[in-house]
């Protein structure tokens, strides 16, 4: 059996996520394709819009054929890690391909950076740093020294699709689990903030739903997946961006130094000005604009925020490498044979009902902890991840 894989976020489901899914199945020949998905907070730090469950049923009526859950261990992370999260779970998962979109699709050119990026030269490290020590941020100062080491990489490392795919060739490096490459051309921004008659991106489509404009959410989802959103909407099972502000504006505030010092990429003084901007800003946006330098990056204090609020530390995510099994958020019901090719090729154990997990582990322990604080912004009650069950289409 032919199995791709896709890891992804969907928050939400759109148009250009079903087209990359036939994509995926047609390109790969793939029998069947299975996603790894973020699970209640996405790679940004951001909490997802819908929950884990909602979204497998969009995408799982739009294309795959089983869904995965990427927890936050893995899913709040820098797309290195976010990568390897993925890449291990759809290794262990059997599946022989991965896709994935990309504004380049130039396999030998994604290739290159990816070995030079996973084993650099003495030279390229020195280059690195020197760029660095110029108070210039880290993926400007790659962006450079890659451009100058292998022409044309610099321009796809400036691209957030292109950027991640190339992190997927590392992870399979890394691990030592080589998978086909199976890369699907985007067609439009992964930033654009209007939804026209393109494939749409989920920042416009987000924007769309949150100002309830539901005649332009509709013109951009596949008809099963605004389905789902509007049965979503009505049983208020929504997640807004500014749910959370005031929980996380306490936990900041209220966090001692050794706290602070203890986060994930804590270095350079970057928990420092988180705190100080905590003291200040009353909304999360606020205190991530606040924050913001040339050397400390949004999207990285973004994930420090949000490690913060679900209390995740370094030590914590040394403990959790890798996963160690994978979590069924849901499947269609004629992928029967999906599951039989996992249990042949696949290495991770699966679960099922979640409540039969062992809560002690590190990373499950802290998935746990993400649904309870979804479901609060949600203003939903607690034990969301105990009690949501497997999706069955």
């Amino acid at each position: 059996m032919r199995v791709a894989g896709v890891i992804a976020e969907y928050n939400p489901f759109h148009l250009g996520h079903a087209w990359q899914l036939q994509e995926a199945r047609r390109l790969a020949k793939a029998d069947a394709v299975i996603v790894v998905m973020s699970s209640c907070f996405t790679q940004r730090g951001e909490a997802s819009l819908l929950s884990p469950a909602d979204r497998a049923r969009m995408a799982l009526r739009c294309g795959a054929d089983a869904v995965f859950a990427l927890p936050a261990c893995w899913s709040v992370r820098d797309a290195e890690h976010f990568a390897l999260g993925g890449v291990a779970l759809l290794s262990g998962l059997g599946c022989s391909v991965i896709s994935f979109g990309t504004e380049t699709a130039d396999i030998p050119l994604l290739q290159q950076t990816a070995q030079t990026l996973e084993h650099p030269e003495n030279e390229f490290s020195a280059a690195l740093q020197a760029r660095l020590a110029t108070g210039m941020p880290y993926p400007a100062a790659m962006s450079a020294v890659m451009e100058e080491k292998l022409p044309g990489s610099g321009v796809l490392l400036s691209a957030p699709n292109s950027t991640l795919a190339v992190c997927y060739l590392r992870a399979m490096l890394r691990l030592g689990k080589p998978m086909e490459i199976c890369p699907v051309p985007r067609l439009t921004s992964y930033h654009d903030t209007a939804l026209t008659d393109a494939l749409p991106s989920a920042t416009a489509l987000r924007g769309a739903i949150l100002r309830g404009d539901w005649a332009r959410s509709r013109t951009a989802m596949p008809e099963a997946a605004f389905d789902v959103l509007l049965d979503a909407v009505r049983s208020g099972r929504i997640h807004r961006p500014e749910a959370l502000d005031t929980a996380l504006i306490y936990r900041l505030r209220t966090m001692s130094d050794a706290e602070y010092a203890a986060l994930p990429d804590a270095s350079e003084g970057i928990e420092q000005r988180l705190a100080s901007s905590a003291g200040y800003a009353a909304a999360r946006e606020d205190l991530l604009i606040l924050a913001k330098t040339r050397r400390y990056p949004y999207a990285r204090l973004s994930r420090m925020a949000t490690h913060a609020l679900l209390g995740i530390t370094d030590e914590l995510l040394h403990k959790a490498a890798l996963p160690d099994a994978a979590w069924l958020l849901g499947f269609r019901q004629e992928a029967q044979p999906l599951f039989r090719h996992i249990k042949q090729h696949g290495s991770l154990p699966l679960i099922g009902k979640a409540a039969d997990h062992d809560r002690c582990t590190p990373w499950f322990e802290t998935e746990l902890r993400a649904y309870d604080l979804w479901s609060l912004g949600a203003s939903m009650p607690a034990g969301l991840g105990l009690t949501q069950g497997v999706v069955r289409e």
